[in-house]
């Protein structure tokens, strides 16, 4: 799932890049222009049919990204297939594709804090990793895990009748009975580890805790820059004229607004970007004071709250900056919640004696 939402991101991102670089150039010359969303359509059916013709999870490993291509190539030019002219640059074209990818985060957020917890649950994650071991093996840490998922599905009371597969499986995965992992894959397994332990020894605690009073203050008084323009230009438009403020506040936010019928969105916007910027510098006050769980919990749910409702409102405005602004934001809040996860290890650290 993760794949997928890193092929969605890349493709949509990447292919609005491409084409304001190369000037929107027309693939097909004449009469004919071969659309994107074509290409989008194979690579879908790639990842359609490579799942039904490889029954191992390197079938997965590939379907994946290109399901995640495949959807953002389709879903980039919805703008031509919700107007009657075919408009690409259609404003609300980019808040569909952000909220559909939205919607995939959600559903990969969910998937990703799911945990088996029943015999059949337990057993299929263990056959997952069974099959992991016949393609390429399994390293150490994989052995336990399929070992400890055995012994929780034996012991699980709900599925009496799955005991004793669960019993057999447990007494044939012994660790002279598995293959080892290959070589190659063990490679690439002890780089995985060696990232990870790199990443642990950097984003420390402390570390992180000032990173993010940085972070969170510099988001915190954009957003609260950007309200003062976004009043002004509401004030502007009040009596249905517009001015001189109206051009200057208009080239500072990108807003691109020149009638009253923008007002209601500008104020929704100000009222926004109010509340985030409240919250995250209360958050950032919070951090200083050493209130960190508060403080993570605000900072969590101003950025959820931005990435879900307020960019929306700046991808129809301008796309890129939106992109950039999200980006910005997502990163934030996963050291967020890196910092939250180290907190609460710490809390539960027996003391020393």
């Amino acid at each position: 799932m993760l794949l997928v939402l890193i092929g969605f991101a890349g493709s949509v991102l990447g292919t609005r890049a491409f084409l304001a670089l190369t000037g929107y150039p027309q693939v097909g010359g004449g009469t004919l222009h071969i659309s994107h969303a074509l290409w989008g359509g194979l690579l879908l059916f790639l990842a359609a049919l490579i799942p039904l013709l490889v029954v191992n999870r390197f079938g997965l490993v590939w379907a994946a990204p290109l399901a995640g291509l495949g959807v953002g190539l389709f879903i980039d030019e919805v703008g031509k297939f919700i107007t009657a002219d075919s408009d690409y640059f259609f404003p609300a074209a980019a808040p569909i594709a952000y909220a559909v990818f939205l919607l995939a985060v959600w559903l990969y957020v969910r998937v990703r804090d799911t945990r088996a917890r029943s015999a059949p649950e337990q057993l299929h994650a263990a056959l997952e990793l069974l099959a992991d071991a016949v393609d390429h093996g399994l390293s150490d840490r994989d052995q336990g895990q399929l070992r400890q998922r055995l012994r929780d599905a034996a012991a699980s009371p709900d599925c009496g009748h799955l005991q004793p597969m669960a019993a057999a499986l447990l007494e044939s995965t012994r660790p002279e009975v598995l293959p080892a992992r290959e070589p190659r894959q063990e490679r690439t397994y002890r780089l995985a580890v060696a990232v990870q332990a790199w990443v642990n020894r950097t984003l420390t605690r402390g570390r992180l805790r000032v990173g993010l009073v940085v972070a969170l203050g510099v988001l915190g008084l954009a957003a609260l820059s950007d309200l003062t323009a976004i009043v002004a230009v509401a004030v502007d438009l009040r009596d249905g004229a517009t001015g001189e403020l109206l051009r200057t506040a208009n080239e500072f936010t990108r807003i691109e607004i020149e009638d009253r019928r923008g007002v209601l969105l500008l104020l929704v916007r100000a009222l926004l970007d109010t509340l985030l910027g409240v919250a995250l510098l209360v958050a950032t006050g919070l951090l200083l004071r050493g209130v960190a769980r508060r403080a993570a919990e605000l900072a969590q749910a101003g950025l959820l709250a931005s990435l879900s409702v307020v960019s929306p409102l700046v991808f129809y405005l301008d796309q890129f900056a939106a992109a950039v602004s999200a980006l910005a934001q997502l990163a934030v809040l996963l050291s967020v919640r890196r910092y939250q996860r180290l907190c609460a290890q710490r809390t539960e650290q027996p003391p020393n004696r």
